[in-house]
């Protein structure tokens, strides 16, 4: 591991030794929250736009140069940008042998679980010779987390992606990760897959205290009405059945997780106590 990170510094420091010379296109919307967040959003020359939600800080970032959508960027707006760098999303993976063809290099950040933002602070710090901004940054961070895990709800959830067909995410993905932290139990099983499909009959035996509506449901009462079987859990009993709008950006795996996660844990303990 000592000898991967090693390589991987020395690869920084030689493509990049000078930072007034990077140009960055970045298509992944927690590198670009965290770029800004260790004062380097000035080294980012375009970006993928979001159609349903905007980006921290909406201010600067919607005056960044577009090179189109998240999952359909364009490499001919990546090209005339003249990158020194492409920073891509699990969405834009296809662009890296197109890219090489026009000599621009391209990196990938890993980011499945909480703990993937760690490693990613350090990387973009070290990239943008921010390294004490990021050792600062991840301090933060790391005590955000603790913070977090104080008062823990002490509840049972399942936290379901759509509908039709009924999905929920895995006791192995991020939103477990998420919903872990602030103490509740997600009955889902682990699954290779993050999001799949669930039975009403497994979630009606698992009695959960509480159910969570993801973006593909949006509609509390249709989701009542198609899970007869749920009426007798404790979530339908005391009305703990919510629908969160802001799925996708809880997921986005920047710094500003921290205050995403703690908006959700507000909404749900209040949703809880009614």
């Amino acid at each position: 591991m000592k000898k991967i990170i090693f390589l991987w510094c020395a690869f920084v420091g030689l493509v990049f030794a000078n930072t007034e010379e990077l140009r960055l296109v970045v298509l992944d919307p927690a590198s670009i929250e965290t770029l800004f967040m260790l004062e380097s959003g000035d080294k980012i020359v375009g970006i993928a736009n979001l159609q349903h939600s905007s980006i921290y800080p909406q201010e600067k970032t919607s005056k960044i140069t577009s090179v189109g959508t998240f999952s359909n960027p364009s490499l001919e707006k990546i090209v005339q940008l003249k990158p020194t760098l492409v920073i891509l999303s699990s969405y834009s993976l296809n662009l890296e042998n197109e890219l090489k063809k026009f000599g621009i290099k391209s990196l990938y950040l890993k980011a499945d679980r909480l703990e993937d933002i760690q490693s990613n602070i350090q990387t973009l710090s070290q990239l943008v010779h921010k390294e004490k901004e990021g050792e600062s940054l991840l301090k933060n961070f790391n005590q955000e987390l603790e913070k977090l895990r104080e008062n823990p709800i002490r509840k049972s959830a399942f936290y379901l992606y759509s509908s039709n067909p009924l999905m929920a995410f895995s006791d192995n993905s991020l939103m477990a990760d998420i919903l872990n932290l602030i103490g509740i139990s997600n009955l889902s099983p682990k699954s290779e897959i993050e999001r799949f499909i669930i039975s009403s009959e497994f979630m009606a035996k698992a009695k959960p205290d509480i159910l969570i509506l993801g973006v593909g449901i949006g509609n509390v009462e249709k989701f009542k009405e198609a899970n007869p079987l749920l009426k007798n859990t404790p979530a339908f009993k005391n009305s703990a059945i919510f629908f969160n709008s802001n799925t996708y950006i809880l997921l986005r795996l920047s710094p500003k997780i921290t205050d995403r996660i703690a908006e959700f844990k507000t909404k749900i303990t209040q949703n809880s106590k009614r």
